[in-house]
């Protein structure tokens, strides 16, 4: 499952649950359904716009609120800032972006939300994604070196037609081949991310030879 782009203002949504094992990546990018639209981002963009990152099992059903539906939870991992929990909550409307288990049981998601009063919240346009999808450098990345790069910016070049605009002081230019957006390919999904240069200057570096670097 995943999501994506820039700009958090409204919640992030992803395609049909079902469709996970033969689409896994459609999950998480953008896909409009009714009112609720999810706008593409990079990888890294979901693990620093998120206050939660978790890798967990989806166990079924749990104990709902009066406008969120809940799914108990054991969590695998917690690579960002974790409260001690049982449950996390979605909102019960597919209109709300509100995400629908079509299984019994989800093993091993990547789930990026947010915190209210204590609980875990996330939509179908947050990211939901099965972690034994993602490369090896993008695991890196959600395991905190993505952390390292969360004062740059990523926005995606959407004008293949023409020369992509030059990145800003704190930007990296996201570019995917022939401005397909619609699922994480290329290097600078799959395998980089964007962090500040010693000029301060943020650019693109490879995931694993950052990691080797700090290791």
């Amino acid at each position: 499952l995943l999501v994506s782009s820039l700009g958090l203002a409204s919640m992030w949504s992803t395609m049909e649950p079902s469709l996970l094992l033969a689409f896994p990546l459609l999950l998480a990018l953008s896909t409009p359904c009714g009112a609720c639209v999810c706008k593409i981002m990079h990888p890294q963009t979901h693990y620093c716009m998120s206050d939660i990152v978790i890798v967990a099992d989806l166990l079924g059903p749990g104990n709902n609120t009066l406008l969120k539906r809940a799914f108990r939870v054991n969590i695998i991992k917690a690579p960002k800032n974790i409260p001690r929990i049982n449950n996390i909550y979605t909102p019960f409307l597919w209109e709300k972006c509100g995400y629908e288990m079509r299984t019994s049981f989800q093993s091993h998601l990547l789930i990026a939300g947010y915190l209210r009063t204590g609980k875990i919240n996330f939509t179908r346009c947050h990211l939901v994604y099965f972690w034994d999808y993602l490369t090896k450098e993008q695991k890196i990345g959600f395991e905190g070196a993505y952390r390292r790069g969360c004062k740059c910016q990523i926005p995606p070049c959407l004008f293949c037609w023409r020369t992509c605009p030059e990145p800003d002081f704190t930007e990296c230019v996201w570019k995917q081949r022939n401005c397909e957006y619609h699922t994480w390919k290329g290097n600078h999904s799959l395998y980089a991310m964007c962090v500040p240069s010693t000029s301060g200057r943020c650019e693109w570096i490879q995931a694993q030879k950052y990691h080797n670097y700090q290791t």
